[in-house]
């Protein structure tokens, strides 16, 4: 029974050559043209997607071995490989230009009305990252502040109880909660480069589904490109599988560049990529604000191998 209501807590065995590829992916806007490319036929047979409820369960999914690789920020990724999981990012689904975001009640005009108040803000590696990056801005430090951490799917109703000054979040829950008058101190857009979501896999399992992998990235350039093309009629797919309105998928779409193909190849190149610049400041950040333990090790963090050769 716990197998069949929790199957992302459920390690993977080498059950033979057939067993699929198995890739897990939480909720998040920026996920959402691997899970179109699903809908629309454009995945290989042996590849399966997890659909986890939230990051943690994409991130214990990873750490567990039930799912070859996982659908989280870079930030996340840089940690986990702190911890010892052997990952390689193979993919950037999304840099978020807008759509993380600190929001605040009306009352707070400057990030410098922080001091002394209560944030919120996730627990995880990103909400961490996040408010380290706010309180630098706002020339603060964490003891000026009274962090609460709240798990993203509590963010609104923990805001309606007023209980909180601020909270850093993100889409589609910002732009419901700007909607009830919430305030917007900052966003990624003030902060580029930094937030950038991505696709990591075991480095065993690219050793023996590298073939799968290729035709599934294949799989999501073509999603990408439908929905480009027909923006609408994605949204309403995927906004069914996010649990909202087509009109908030637009919007949050709106805070996100989607690299195309030859966007990965830029940022993946192993010829100084641009996301090898981007990892060097990242890990400074993650380092000073005690989120990982040693600088991060560039060598072999990205491939670009498995990209396919042409948009097609």
């Amino acid at each position: 029974m716990l197998g069949a209501a929790l199957p992302w807590l459920l390690p993977l065995t080498a059950c033979g050559p057939r067993r699929p590829l198995v890739l897990a992916g939480h909720p998040w806007p920026g996920y959402e043209p691997m899970f179109l490319a699903r809908s629309l036929g454009y995945l290989p047979k042996d590849l399966s997607l997890l659909e986890a409820p939230t990051v943690q369960a994409s991130i214990d999914a990873v750490k567990n071995g039930s799912a070859d690789g996982a659908m989280l920020t870079l930030d996340e990724i840089l940690l986990l490989r702190d911890e010892g999981v052997p990952l390689q990012i193979v993919l950037v689904f999304d840099v978020s230009k807008g759509a993380d975001v600190l929001l605040a009640r009306p009352t707070l005009k400057r990030l410098t009305d922080l001091k002394g108040r209560r944030i919120g803000a996730e627990g995880s590696a990103l909400g961490s990252l996040m408010l380290a990056m706010v309180l630098e801005k706002a020339g603060l430090r964490l003891e000026d502040v009274r962090v609460q951490r709240i798990v993203y799917d509590e963010h609104e109703s923990a805001w309606a109880t007023g209980g909180l000054d601020a909270l850093v979040t993100y889409e589609p829950v910002a732009t419901r909660l700007k909607k009830t008058g919430a305030r917007q101190l900052l966003s990624t857009r003030e902060m580029p480069d930094t937030i950038f979501d991505v696709l990591a896999v075991r480095t065993g399992a690219l050793e023996t589904h590298g073939h799968i992998l290729r035709a599934s990235l294949d799989g999501h350039f073509k999603a990408l490109s439908y929905l480009r093309q027909n923006p609408w009629d994605a949204a309403y797919q995927t906004a069914q599988h996010l649990g909202v309105s087509a009109e908030e998928m637009i919007a949050s779409l709106r805070g996100l560049e989607l690299p195309d193909l030859i966007g990965n190849q830029r940022y993946l190149s192993a010829q100084d990529g641009d996301l090898r610049r981007v990892t060097s400041k990242l890990s400074a950040i993650m380092l000073q604000a005690g989120i990982i333990r040693q600088p991060v090790d560039t060598r072999l963090l990205y491939s670009g191998a498995y990209l396919p050769a042409t948009a097609t």
